[in-house]
């Protein structure tokens, strides 16, 4: 137990351990408890700002972007898969920007049936929303295609927007490390 290191980074003794057991078997009940030394090989951010290098502020950009969103059933489906799964993977693939999917608690499409969460109603396709943006409409129209062969039956609804993204600022000797743009 002698390398057992703290989340700063700090040795800690095997009598902080054996301090901290009792309470421990408590909380775990009949489940288990490992003991196990750690490495640590990559500090913590707070480690970081600990040095003489400040943070610098995040880099903010505004701009018009294309928002689609696309509305289908819980139940759609694409060879086996849910269509929601089957339609991030196929935006991935293909660059668009980012993709959320929302599960809706309560909703009715083109059939006017009522989509609700409960284990009384009858319906449980509930409604699906994939919220898309991307930095141009040239990009999401080129998708197009691909979303008709996918989507058997659905919304698209294409909106203008006004976006404004805040990334991170490093420095010029850490650019390329890990910041994305």
């Amino acid at each position: 137990m002698s390398g057992l290191r703290g989340a700063e980074g700090v040795p800690k003794s095997p009598e902080k351990v054996e301090e901290v057991l009792p309470r421990l078997h408590q909380m775990a009940g009949t489940g288990l408890i490992e003991i196990q030394g750690t490495l640590v090989v990559k500090p913590t951010e707070i480690e970081k700002k600990q040095g003489t290098q400040e943070s610098l502020p995040p880099l903010k950009r505004e701009g018009k972007a294309k928002l689609m969103r696309i509305y289908i059933g819980e139940n759609d489906k694409r060879r086996d898969i849910p269509l929601h799964k089957a339609l991030i993977e196929s935006m991935r693939a293909n660059g668009i920007a980012g993709v959320t999917v929302y599960q809706g608690i309560l909703g009715y499409g083109a059939n006017r049936r009522i989509h609700r969460d409960s284990a009384l109603h009858l319906s449980h396709d509930q409604p699906v929303m994939l919220s898309v943006v991307v930095d141009t409409e040239e990009k999401l129209r080129a998708y197009f295609p691909i979303l008709d062969e996918m989507v058997q039956q659905g919304l698209v609804v294409l909106s203008d927007v006004d976006i404004i993204k805040y990334t991170h600022n490093f420095p010029a000797t850490e650019c390329g490390k890990g910041a994305r743009q």
